[in-house]
């Protein structure tokens, strides 16, 4: 499934607060999902470009602004360096991946048709954890859906897993 765990507000700590697992793929699936905005744009010449999912909550909320674009865009550089961080990569190492989202013209992608000027909190894909902020979601998610994955080499644990993980057969919690 693609997804960006949006696990703060600050890009850079919620990057870091990725487990191992999910900072390869937040850089692989977060940068076909980038480059099948572009093309959902209008982006020419886009043979060589990923597409993929292009009806994912995440793809259209990418795809509907530039703003929500370049964000997306900086959580995969910041995972992207994040990856070279937790497996020991020389800084000249890159993703194929980030690469491809990295020969994308900025003026090209600037100039899209874009369908809307306004950034836009990005959607929940979180299951059935719900809440009324996005972070406060993916916090519920991440510290009960994703506890088999919780593997952080060169980080600590989050300090909120605690506080957001709720006791097996509760089906409630205090975020909604």
């Amino acid at each position: 499934m693609v997804n960006a765990f949006w696990l703060d507000r600050d890009t850079a700590r919620a990057v870091e607060y990725l487990v191992d697992k999910h900072v390869l793929s937040s850089v692989f699936e977060c940068s076909m999902v980038l480059t099948t905005a572009v093309q959902l744009n209008g982006y020419p010449g886009s043979d060589d470009l990923y597409f993929t999912h292009p009806d994912h909550p995440l793809t259209v909320w990418t795809a509907d602004s530039l703003a929500n674009w370049n964000r997306l865009r900086e959580y995969v550089r910041l995972a992207h360096e994040e990856w070279r961080h937790r497996y020991d990569h020389p800084p000249e190492k890159e993703h194929g991946s980030w690469a491809t989202v990295e020969s994308l013209d900025e003026e090209t992608v600037a100039g899209l048709d874009w369908p809307s000027e306004e950034a836009s909190d990005p959607p929940q894909v979180t299951g059935e954890w719900q809440a009324t902020d996005y972070v406060d979601a993916y916090r519920l998610y991440y510290a009960n859906e994703k506890r088999g994955l919780f593997e952080w080499t060169g980080r600590d644990c989050p300090p909120w897993i605690e506080a957001y993980t709720v006791p097996d057969g509760n089906e409630s919690h205090p975020y909604e």
